[in-house]
């Protein structure tokens, strides 16, 4: 088994290490978060620079687009012209603006509501960012599911979200073409977005055309698109761009295949049904076959008589995937920076457990899940502490959970499953974060109940349990407000419906005794610095923001309460069981998230998601008085009740 591991190691570095002698950012691609507020611009290579430092945004009057170039970039992937049917991003063009120097042009449309000044611009580990949330949140403890042992879930889609492809158009060149229901207006010889030379100097002379017609030629319409396949050194190397999420594999036979889906995915046209042979020169040998399987998913099919050895393996940007085979890897490589875990955390969910791994590098994973074990493998790991690991985990439903250091391969992870045990596995934006989360492990000791243990982090600030001359205070953060209107749903906004409750909150909590400090009293913007400043100034025993919750979808729905420092969960514990409990909106759960508000205040803190503005019954719901007022009421009475439980 270990020269298996120790030839798929080799195999791994070779193919994922990518050097470069002149600093160029090659971008290989958009995808985005089913929020429609979040937009990835892909990024591969090492760099010495942040990519931000070669953006300069050029805003146009009327204040509904902008446009930037990434100097030293090289767009790797098609021009792509991808139009959104909700959020503020309407639009968004991305092209190869000039090769000398190299430039990629990016432009962007907005809603006519939309502040541009609002727009964020960032990196997480050199990967491009653009918000129109809070930039706070998309730190490296922004989590991407990459894969899951049920075949479906509820925030899963296909296109809620609209992307058409469109087509720039001289003027001049219109003409009028009749189709059965409508008419679309085309070139005699149609120029696809970005076609000529000049079109990244100016828009001047050209019309604007979408061409439902198209559907061939649109991309991302999921949350991962795969772009090739590549047969490498007896492995098949599947790239793509998006977020990459696989579903637990499974074995088919006469003859021996073996099955992975990716979830939330579409694939090349140009690849579907087509054959890829390990050895062409062998047309008995190995081969997969990719197609279509559904709206959402791609199935990957290997045929082969050891196809029940092949295992999946990831790459640390969560952009490219190897399934291989140990046994036929050849064993020349290079090397990839090494990697250590560095801290082990755990957190109990409701109805899930979670166990996070932090390393100091990103990682090169593979996964294996059998009926009894599952098997992590994170292959360019070099270290860890076995007995801080066992300690934190000893009274968990992971105290089975093993990690062993394989000579010249890395780090294993064993975690011991029943027949019931549902996994998922998620990894952060930066790829040193890695989690497993959990349900049914089997009967555990669980007294670290929402327990999170880090042996290398300082220690949070401790829990209020006094009072001074039993003053309660408590700082209300109504989310958003003035410019920014947080989610919008049929002219709903957020903003409102969080002042709203906000007020209503403030009522009750006076009346019961409790000093009530307001971020925010009116419809006026106040920035996430100035809301935490005001916080640290009033000094409160807690604080608690209150917002409503979207995506894209329409199915999701559901209460969440939000903590980040340790000594806020029980506030968080206490306020989300009143919030469950008050109303039949499903619970979605307790979540360690790094939002500003609650990640720069040092008091208990915490942030209640009250309902999802993008479901319409939810929203329906939250327009009401008297839901609002249920709402408020729980919100109270879990404040009240903190109070009193650290008497």
């Amino acid at each position: 088994m270990r020269k298996f591991l120790l030839v798929i190691l080799l195999f791994i570095l070779m193919l994922f290490q990518s050097v470069s002698a002149v600093e160029v950012y090659k971008i290989k691609g958009v995808s985005f978060d089913t929020s429609g507020s979040v937009i990835f611009l892909n990024t591969s290579g090492s760099y010495q620079s942040s990519i931000t430092d070669k953006i300069k945004i050029v805003k146009q009057p009327d204040n509904s687009r902008l446009f930037f170039d990434i100097n030293s970039a090289v767009l790797l992937s098609k021009k792509q012209d991808l139009l959104f049917n909700q959020g503020n991003i309407k639009e968004i063009k991305i092209s190869q603006f000039s090769t000398q120097p190299s430039v990629v042009r990016v432009v962007m449309y907005f809603d006519n509501t939309f502040n541009t000044d609002n727009l964020k611009i960032g990196n997480i580990n050199n990967n491009l960012v653009i918000t129109t949330a809070e930039l706070s949140t998309l730190n490296t403890q922004f989590y991407q599911n990459t894969y899951r042992d049920k075949p479906q879930i509820s925030e899963d889609y296909s296109e809620d979200l609209i992307v058409q492809s469109k087509t720039l158009i001289p003027q001049n060149n219109l003409v009028t073409i009749n189709d059965q229901n409508h008419s679309v207006k085309q070139l005699s010889q149609i120029q696809q977005a970005f076609g000529s030379s000049n079109i990244g100097n100016s828009d001047v002379g050209y019309k604007d055309v979408v061409l439902t017609n198209v559907s061939d030629d649109v991309k991302l319409r999921s949350k991962y698109y795969l772009n090739s396949i590549t047969q490498k050194n007896n492995g098949f190397l599947i790239n793509g761009y998006g977020a990459l999420s696989i579903q637990q594999p499974m074995v088919l036979s006469n003859p021996t295949r073996m099955v992975f889906d990716f979830a939330n995915a579409n694939v090349n046209s140009d690849l579907v049904n087509k054959e890829i042979f390990l050895n062409s020169n062998n047309a008995n040998g190995d081969k997969l076959k990719i197609g279509q399987y559904s709206d959402n998913i791609v199935r990957a099919v290997v045929t082969s008589d050891s196809a029940k050895k092949y295992i999946p393996v990831f790459s640390p940007d969560n952009q490219s995937l190897i399934l291989v085979n140990p046994e036929n890897i050849a064993s020349t490589a290079i090397a990839l920076d090494k990697t250590n875990a560095v801290q082990y955390i755990y957190n109990k969910n409701l109805s899930t457990n979670d166990l996070t791994i932090r390393f100091d590098n990103p990682i090169v994973w593979g996964i294996k899940r059998n009926s009894d074990k599952l098997y992590v493998y994170f292959f360019n790991a070099v270290q860890y502490n076995e007995k801080t690991f066992e300690n934190i985990f000893k009274k968990t439903p992971f105290s089975e959970a093993r990690m062993s250091l394989l000579k010249n391969i890395g780090i294993r992870l064993t975690l011991p499953l029943i027949e019931k045990s549902e996994i998922s596995t998620y990894l952060s934006s930066d790829g040193k974060n890695f989690r497993i989360r959990a349900a049914n492990l089997g009967e555990k000791i669980e007294e670290n109940r929402h327990e999170v243990v880090s042996p290398v982090s300082p220690s949070s600030p401790p829990i209020i349990t006094n009072f001074r001359n039993g003053n309660k205070s408590v700082v209300l953060d109504a989310g958003h407000g003035g410019t920014d209107y947080g989610a919008i749903r049929n002219g709903i906004n957020e903003k409102d419906i969080n002042l709203d409750v906000a007020k209503r909150v403030e009522a009750i909590l006076r009346h019961r005794g409790v000093n009530v400090y307001m971020a925010r009293t009116t419809d006026v913007f106040v920035s996430l610095e100035d809301r935490c400043k005001y916080t640290a100034r009033v000094n409160p025993n807690i604080f608690v923001s209150i917002h409503v919750n979207s995506c894209m979808g329409t199915e999701p729905r559901g209460v969440e309460t939000h903590y980040y420092h340790d000594n806020s969960v029980p506030l968080a514990n206490i306020i989300h069981n009143k919030l469950t409990h008050a109303v039949s909106s499903p619970n979605r759960g307790l979540f360690k998230s790094r939002f500003y508000v609650i990640n720069h205040t040092s008091v208990p803190a915490v942030l209640v998601e009250i309902g999802f503005i993008s479901n319409d019954r939810e929203r329906a719901a939250l327009t009401t008085p008297q839901y609002k007022q249920t709402i408020a009421e729980a919100i109270a009475e879990g404040i009240i009740e903190f109070y009193n439980s650290q008497k």
